[in-house]
């Protein structure tokens, strides 16, 4: 990224990608480095790194003030700091969130802004997807299920779907290298969403709440945001829910029917 000064189009442009933080809320947080820099994810895989200060004293790994808290607004200031209005996500109470110079804050497609410590600003356009590429999307459409799919679809039927059950399913056949978790986890999932088997949604106290975005969509926002999540496992409601779809329960009929075949 050319550093260039925050006036002018630089700043707009900086404006422009920082306001996609807006509605947005934080996944997680973690403290970095013998610095103490905070890092902050947020839904839509956006990662916020710097030293951060809110109202309440310092931030911790996991603090409470940001749970269920949505990014309300965000001000980019020409000596630096970047502030952001943190509110319930009702609005009924809202406090300001500074991050200190220097800063980064990176895009789950590749764009990025970032601050020196002497305000000069840095700027980066997206590149494109990083999981749901047109290649990625055919080979996952014409997969076949795994034997672990299937339990996932089996999981699905029960209850809704979540990130952390795949966690949970992967570590049952052994798996429990982080980084094995985190590439097999993110496919697994888009496997299920290529093929139309699982839909993404929400879940709230109506129930289930489709989402409206498209499958590739859907899988990118799985890759960013996990990937976004470092080391942690995602857990139950983390990232999306997932319900099962009318074809996927026909695949896990018919992998039923050919299971009790097989043992004839």
């Amino acid at each position: 990224m050319e550093d260039q000064p925050t006036a002018g189009p630089w700043g707009e442009q900086a404006g422009v990608l920082l306001d996609s933080l807006t509605w947005q809320w934080f996944e997680a947080v973690d403290i970095k480095g013998p610095s103490n820099r905070t890092r902050l994810v947020t839904s839509r895989g956006w990662v916020l790194c710097g030293s951060v200060t809110v109202p309440g004293g310092p931030v911790t790994t996991d603090d409470a003030r940001f749970s269920g808290a949505v990014i309300a607004g965000c001000a980019l200031s020409p000596s630096g700091p970047l502030t952001l209005t943190i509110a319930d996500e009702d609005g009924s109470r809202s406090s300001e969130l500074v991050v200190q110079a220097p800063w980064a804050a990176e895009g789950p497609r590749g764009e990025a802004v970032a601050m020196r410590s002497d305000a000069r600003l840095g700027v980066r356009e997206e590149s494109g997807p990083r999981f749901a590429t047109d290649n990625a999307l055919a080979t996952w459409a014409r997969s076949e299920p795994a034997p672990i799919e299937i339990a996932l679809l089996e999981s699905a039927e029960d209850d809704w779907l979540s990130p952390g059950d795949v966690v949970s399913a992967l570590r049952r056949v052994g798996i429990t290298d982080d980084a094995e978790i985190r590439t097999r986890g993110i496919d697994l999932l888009a496997r299920l969403i290529a093929r139309g088997d699982v839909v993404a949604g929400r879940v709230g106290a109506e129930g289930f709440i489709a989402s409206e975005d498209p499958g590739p969509a859907v899988i990118e926002h799985v890759g960013t945001v996990w990937s976004a999540l470092g080391s942690r496992r995602p857990g139950p409601g983390q990232i999306a829910w997932f319900d099962l779809t009318e074809s996927g329960q026909a695949r896990l009929d018919e992998a039923r029917r050919g299971a009790t075949h097989a043992h004839r």
